[in-house]
């Protein structure tokens, strides 16, 4: 057995969960491990600084975590240990002693033993999970008639495909598949551009311009690849939509784009570990840091 495939466990009905990995997921969740010390208090001093900038600077702002597959669909994980939410044992409780705590977001509950929010061989969400996802990080911020209506038009482009294979699934051999739900087209038209880089995560940069959007603003997003698939589906309420992959604020680009909400999100079980926003590099300087190969984008005719 290879070494990614000792790092997927197989639970009920199918289900794959990442079990290790450098964060160690299943030992994480079980409390036989805890985050690096002092990482809940790096987590509310960042979110107390984000909330404060974006405040001063007459911004909306979210902070989004979002829940673990292992957490969700616990039931299915099949262990004798069971496995409970990370963010509620080890931050909500410093989380809810912040003036900011109603600006984060934990959406557990729309995809809480909602097995068709997730796939079977995926660590991310399916379709109709990053649907509920958008509703609840959406709530309160656009009015409901067009949640309501940019909901249903996001429904009807969803569709079931066969021969899926996620993350998990390219683990192991052979590798798995399954009929899941996924975004056929996209609700309105829409134009992604990103800035190329290869090999690698950190830096990523993608544009969406939306001129049919509901909504005539600017969204700037630092996050993950969870963030990064709501992408087409924020763009139905957004005019544009500005997605950076890290685990910063990045002040710089909030003065480059100008937005009007800016959303900051990471995976649950990247919570095993925060880094202070103090820490950061200038955003455009990711590939040369890191190495990373980034070639100038070819026009398209």
């Amino acid at each position: 057995m290879s070494e990614e495939a000792k790092q997927v466990h197989r639970g009920k009905d199918g289900f794959l969960f990442l079990s290790g990995g450098r964060h160690g997921v299943f030992e994480l969740f079980s409390g036989a491990s805890s985050p690096a010390p002092g990482t809940a208090m790096v987590f509310c001093c960042n979110l107390n600084a984000r909330s404060d900038y974006c405040e001063l600077t007459d911004r909306e702002f979210r902070m989004v975590v979002f829940p673990d597959k292992c957490v969700a669909l616990r039931d299915k994980v099949g262990l004798a240990t069971p496995l409970g939410s990370l963010y509620a044992r080890c931050f909500a409780d410093q989380v809810a002693a912040s003036g900011a705590a109603w600006q984060v977001r934990y959406p557990l509950g729309p995809l809480d033993g909602h097995e068709d929010a997730f796939t079977r061989t995926d660590t991310h969400y399916s379709a109709l999970g990053n649907l509920a996802m958008v509703k609840a990080i959406l709530t309160g911020l656009v009015p409901d008639a067009m949640l309501a209506e940019g909901g249903a038009r996001i429904e009807a482009c969803i569709v079931e495909r066969p021969g899926i294979c996620g993350d998990l699934g390219t683990k192991l051999s052979p590798a798995p598949q399954e009929t899941a739900t996924v975004l056929r087209g996209s609700p309105v038209v829409l134009h992604m551009r990103g800035n190329g880089i290869k090999g690698g995560n950190d830096g990523i940069c993608i544009l969406v311009d939306s001129p049919e959007a509901l909504g005539k603003k600017t969204l700037l997003i630092f996050g993950d690849s969870f963030f990064r698939a709501l992408l087409p589906m924020l763009a139905v309420f957004y005019r544009r939509v500005i997605f950076c992959r890290t685990r910063y604020f990045h002040t710089e680009m909030v003065e480059a784009f100008a937005p009007d909400d800016i959303f900051c999100g990471v995976a649950e079980r990247y919570l095993s570990r925060c880094n202070p926003d103090a820490d950061r590099p200038h955003f455009l300087s990711y590939p040369l840091l890191l190495g990373l190969t980034c070639p100038p984008v070819v026009p398209r005719s």
